[in-house]
């Protein structure tokens, strides 16, 4: 009797299944969510040390150790992942050997298990602008060329482990099969943040609103949670993509205005931040910020451009909302989010010069160290107050040209949603209290 002919090959490649590596975290969490919204439960998978965003009948968890090359290797066996984000990361107030352990020998473990796996093909690392950050330097308008932090540290910073999983990433692109990029990420507002939001409501409730450090003059970039999850996305769509055509570079990109047309930030004709608190007398206000044009995307030579910054893999690319704002301009619309009676609102602020803030700081630190805590546990330290006194803003042409990438939310949505979310949180928080008293 002969045999039965064997089954005809498929003429499509199997649809892409996907793990999140962190996937109970805050980027994490909001990465699973989108992703179940357009996959469904049997194409994504959680890996993370425990189980608490979602219903278990909902989504896939698979316990992982992100410190244990074989349990994230079994992990992505198990789930059938070919696209792997790895979003772990700790808490930027976290101890030298956390930061070490997850953002450099975990992400060393992770390299190793995708490359290792035989249906993986793409990694997406969530990294962070900090890469680039040098205490003392003003970042302005920067874009990726700016050098990252180089050489392993002494005693482990949250930025350098940072840098450090970035480069392991990157240099792991085209071998054995993988496909690798990084984003480099703003500050992140959103529902479920627990670091910016609930910072500066914090500085709110305990009346320390009043008070403001420096002249208010520098910007910062910040990007809203619904932007970093669309950011996500486009990275592990474009990752195969063939490079970027030459010629697009001809059409010059439009400003970014989210969902605001117009803001008060430097332009060519009107040069200077706004100070909100003394406008200058403009004859039309300012418009949105120029940014740089093509010349990252070019040689030294400017003559042609170079083959490997046209494509995705092996880039890492600076996600913002490109709407750069003064630092206390962003705290203020934070607290009337939070309470739009203002009630303890001071109309004008006590405004210090930066060097009455370094000296505070450098007194938070003294409080700290006699009662036996590190200066990163402090409330304010020197490191932040220097953080905080500087510009940070990038361009985000990178993204916007090889990722297709424009926010799809404005900051304003971003501050809006996340601090609905806070006060959710707040008052659940209050009522599980009330509970706990009348047992």
């Amino acid at each position: 009797m002969p045999s039965p002919p064997p089954p005809p090959r498929p003429t499509t490649a199997p649809p892409e299944s996907y793990a999140v590596i962190g996937g109970e975290g805050f980027v994490g969490g909001a990465l699973v969510s989108a992703l179940l919204g357009l996959h469904g439960p049997s194409r994504v998978a959680s890996l993370g040390p425990t189980q608490r965003r979602h219903s278990p009948s909902t989504y896939r968890f698979f316990h992982t150790d992100i410190t244990s090359p074989s349990s994230i290797a079994r992990a992505l066996r198990d789930s059938g992942a070919t696209t792997v984000f790895h979003t772990a990361s700790p808490h930027a107030q976290a101890t030298s050997a956390v930061w070490r352990a997850v953002n450099v020998d975990g992400t060393r473990c992770v390299v190793e298990a995708c490359r290792a796996a035989p249906g993986v093909t793409k990694l997406v690392l969530t990294s962070s602008m900090t890469v680039v950050y040098e205490r003392g330097v003003a970042l302005r308008n920067v874009d990726e060329r700016m050098p990252g932090i180089e050489g392993d540290e002494e005693v482990a910073t949250y930025a350098g482990t940072k840098a450090k999983a970035e480069q392991l990433v990157l240099e792991a692109n085209g071998k054995d099969g993988l496909l690798t990029c990084a984003l480099r990420l703003g500050g992140i507002i959103g529902p479920g943040d627990r670091q910016v939001l609930p910072g500066w409501i914090n500085v709110y409730k305990a009346g320390q609103h009043v008070f403001q450090m420096g002249d208010n003059l520098h910007l910062f970039d910040f990007v809203t949670l619904k932007n970093v999850v669309h950011a996500h996305l486009l990275a592990a769509d474009k990752l195969g993509a063939p490079p970027l055509d030459p010629a697009q570079l001809e059409t010059r990109l439009p400003p970014v205005a989210a969902t605001v047309g117009r803001r008060q930030l430097p332009t060519s004709r009107h040069p200077d931040a706004v100070d909100p608190l003394d406008p200058p007398e403009y004859d039309e206000p300012p418009l949105p910020a120029a940014r740089n044009r093509w010349n990252q995307f070019y040689a030294p030579s400017c003559v042609s451009p170079e083959e490997g910054l046209l494509s995705v893999a092996g880039q890492a690319l600076t996600i913002t909302n490109g709407e750069p704002v003064p630092l206390w301009s962003l705290g203020r619309a934070i607290w009337h989010a939070y309470d739009p009676a203002q009630r303890y609102r001071s109309w004008l602020p006590l405004v210090f010069p930066g060097a009455v803030g370094m000296l505070y700081a450098a007194g938070c630190e003294w409080v700290g160290w006699a009662r036996g805590k590190r200066p990163e546990e402090c409330g304010v330290n020197r490191a932040y107050m220097a953080y905080v006194l500087d510009d940070m803003y990038f361009d985000i042409e990178r993204a916007r040209r090889l990722l297709g990438y424009e926010p799809v939310e404005s900051l304003e949505e971003g501050i809006r949603s996340g601090v609905e979310w806070y006060k959710a949180d707040e008052e659940r928080q209050r009522e599980q209290s009330r509970n706990k008293a009348r047992q």
